[in-house]
């Protein structure tokens, strides 16, 4: 839910919120940073920019050679491709791969000449450093002086970031020869474990879409392009990663696996679902017949039956329990007890209790066990994962709260102009409630140096623990009555001083009784005295 006059959000289900910086962050896993530049582009705000450091200033201008010399590498290749004699080779292996002339375009893919030197040579007329070529993993040192091409009669892939910008290479060997594919390798603008093949062509289509094919080759993601499936992307010779996941993210939480039917396939859809489930994305698999792949099964004219598995691709969480039920003996013991605890470690992680509920029930059914006992294992486990002692070192999660300091907070937020009688009466001191207390001291502290109460800038200045809490009062106006919010101040606070006076009174009679018994009774002459005064505060409070 969004409060556009007090410019912030809050979310009843999850508990987040915060500004408009928070939910751009929240909803695009933007850094703040990023937010704030995000936010100023739309908007067409100039933000002040800070001068870089002498170090920044070479460590950014490195970083834009690098990127211009890939760009130089990727024209050079995709010249040899698509204009030069040298490259029929190239477009005749692509021709029967099936790949038209728009996607080959499109993804600039490139050549490279059997020689050792082509691009040594082309980069050396345009007076790049070579020690940077190498760098970005383009170019080899020979053994003793001077340097060759890493790829060498090779279709090339340039891959990009989401900003256009290529930053490394993947190459296919045409012909016969080990190793088939080889890529540039890692750089401080190239990382793998970041980076999906095509998506930056993919993203807008999975927004649209709502949802991503991954696969895991240069061909099938091409192959995929080619014919219409353009919410797709691939990885690059890595298994599937958080990051992966967190970018993908900003596009579209539902995710579609198409991996080869092998036991490799299979087992990297697998490590891909404890993924999926932390990061609360919806993952499906796509297994295609035995022997194919993406790119042969479109070629074979099969988009139709493509699309059909898409439309029907099965939840990973049922794939991973009818794997299991596959691979052990369902009817042995041991192989129940291997099931039920697989799965469960898989199933504790489901987010949403209905739909964790719910597999727990189909594990029961398919083992034909009482729900109770993978319950009983649940509640094990999870006991099992605390070490001795981590109990006590949780902090504690308050959930409920005194309802006349939490009224006390709420009247801050929506009638801030009653703040000041709060400071005057010096109620805060008295909170019991640390969460609380620590809202309403911030809000009490703004107000006094502004004069006014800016909920964007209090939420700016919270802890995040305190942060949800604040935007959820923002949505509570309810029982804060026009008219009587000065009466419903004075009972909260009447309320907040006798109950801190019982708790008082209840831990000085606790005292007077230990001195009591003791001999000599030291100490309770200054006790009695307390309890005097006590007595004239609690006078004091019913006459008001």
């Amino acid at each position: 839910m969004v409060n556009e006059g007090k410019q912030i959000f809050h979310c009843f289900g999850c508990g987040e919120g915060g500004d408009v910086f928070t939910f751009l962050m929240k909803v695009g896993h933007f850094s703040f940073p990023q937010a704030v530049e995000e936010l100023a582009k739309r908007y067409g705000v100039k933000l002040p920019r800070r001068e870089p450091s002498p170090t920044q200033k070479k460590e950014m201008a490195k970083r834009e050679l690098l990127f211009q010399i890939n760009q130089m590498a990727s024209e050079y290749f995709h010249d040899l491709l698509i204009r030069r004699r040298e490259g029929e080779e190239g477009r005749k292996y692509l021709s029967q791969r099936g790949l038209g002339e728009e996607i080959i375009k499109e993804h600039r893919l490139g050549y490279s000449l059997e020689r050792w030197d082509g691009l040594v040579q082309f980069l050396s007329e345009r007076k790049v450093p070579l020690e940077m070529a190498w760098e970005l993993g383009l170019i080899l040192p020979k053994k003793r002086e001077g340097w060759y091409d890493l790829f060498r009669r090779r279709i090339i892939f340039p891959i990009f970031d989401l900003h256009q910008r290529v930053i490394g290479f993947g190459g296919r060997i045409i012909g016969e020869g080990e190793p088939k594919y080889i890529n540039s390798s890692e750089s401080s603008v190239y990382h793998k474990g970041e980076i999906l093949y095509g998506l930056h062509m993919a993203k807008r289509y999975a927004s649209e879409k709502d949802y991503v094919i991954i696969v895991e080759g240069y061909f099938d993601l091409l192959t995929l392009h080619q014919y219409g499936l353009k919410h797709s992307v691939a990885t690059l010779g890595t298994a599937l990663t958080t990051q992966h996941i967190r970018i993908l993210k900003r596009y579209t939480k539902n995710f579609i696996t198409v991996f080869d039917p092998d036991q490799a396939g299979v087992q990297a859809t697998l490590r891909s679902l404890p993924l999926f489930l932390e990061e609360e994305v919806v993952g499906k698999a796509l297994i295609l017949p035995k022997g194919e792949d993406p790119d042969v099964f479109l070629r074979k004219g099969k988009l139709e039956d493509f699309e059909k598995r898409v439309a029907e691709a099965v939840p990973l969480i049922d794939f991973f329990i009818e794997w299991l039920m596959k691979t052990y003996d369902v009817k042995s013991i041991d192989g129940k007890v291997k099931i039920a605890e697989e799965g469960i470690s898989l199933i504790q992680k489901i987010p949403g209790k209905i739909r964790r509920n719910f597999y727990m029930k189909t594990l029961a059914d398919k083992l034909d066990l009482q729900e109770s006992l993978l319950y009983e294992m649940l509640r094990s486990s999870s006991e099992a994962r605390i070490r001795p002692g981590e109990k006590l070192q949780k902090p504690f999660v308050e959930t409920s709260f005194p309802k006349s300091e939490e009224m006390v907070v709420r009247l801050m937020v929506h009638r801030p102009e009653l703040i000041p009688t709060v400071s005057e009466e010096g109620i805060l001191k008295e909170f019991e409630t640390p969460m609380l207390k620590g809202i309403a001291l911030e809000l009490e502290s703004l107000y006094q140096r502004k004069g006014r109460l800016d909920l964007v800038e209090a939420l700016g200045s919270l802890k995040e623990d305190l942060r949800g809490k604040l935007c959820e009062f923002v949505f509570q106006e309810s029982g804060l009555e026009e008219g009587h919010q000065e009466k419903i101040l004075k009972d909260c606070i009447h309320k907040i001083r006798k109950r801190k006076l019982r708790k008082d009174e209840g831990e000085l009679l606790k005292r007077i009784k230990e001195v009591e018994v003791q001999k000599g009774g030291k100490g309770l002459e200054a006790l009695l005295m307390e309890r005097q005064e006590m007595a004239k505060r609690e006078r004091n409070l019913q006459r008001r």
